[in-house]
This record gives C-alpha cells, sequence and structure tokens, in this order.
C-alpha cells in the first residue's frame, strides 16, 4: 500500500530547509538540504503511522504537492 502526503516546505534564518506534513500532528523534519530534510520527514511520517498502527512492513510513503514558502 501507498501512502501519500502533502507537504509544506519553509526555510529558517539559517537557510535550513523544514517539511511538514499538515495531516499529521506534529510531524516536522529539518535538514540542511531539500533531500536531507525529505529523508528525515519520511523516516518521521512512517514513524507516526508505525505507532498509530497504520503501517506495513512492505508500505511506501510518497510525499507530494509541495507548498513552498520563503521566509
Amino acid at each position: 500500500m501507498t501512502h501519500e502526503f502533502a507537504v509544506s516546505v519553509d526555510w529558517d534564518d539559517h537557510g535550513r530547509v523544514i517539511g511538514a506534513v499538515p495531516a499529521l500532528d506534529d510531524c516536522v523534519a529539518v535538514g540542511g538540504d531539500m533531500d536531507e530534510m525529505l529523508e528525515r520527514l519520511e523516516e518521521e511520517v512512517r514513524s507516526q503511522l508505525a505507532a498509530r498502527g497504520r503501517l506495513g512492513e512492505d508500505d511506501d510513503i510518497e510525499l507530494v504537492g509541495f507548498d513552498l514558502w520563503t521566509i
């Protein structure tokens, strides 16, 4: 099964990329670049879904629909 989640992306004052999944409470990750943030955000999504019993071993996570904002 594939789980799709929209992502909001922002940058902080230090140039770090901040990603959030609005559909999951407190699902946020920070990275030095977009790739690092997306990797960390996917791990956070997996963690939250597993804690809720909604993630199977073979399930995929797809982060889609990026909303980009600039501070």
